[in-house]
């Protein structure tokens, strides 16, 4: 099994009561779908970076 990290964050109380209906609406723990959701994001950016250096090489 792959190592995993640990991260404290602070939020702003509605994001958090927004983040825990969201869980809720998905029967799954406020932990899982913020792994979720910060895996496809960096995810996202990482796709982002790979296609504006491809753009940046010359033809």
């Amino acid at each position: 099994m792959a190592s995993r990290g640990r991260v404290t964050a602070y939020l702003p109380e509605e994001i958090q009561k927004a983040l825990e209906e969201w869980a809720e609406e998905e029967s799954r723990s406020v932990s899982s779908l913020t792994t979720y959701l910060l895996t496809k994001s960096v995810r996202e950016r990482q796709q982002q970076k790979q296609e504006e250096s491809r753009s940046d090489r010359p033809s």
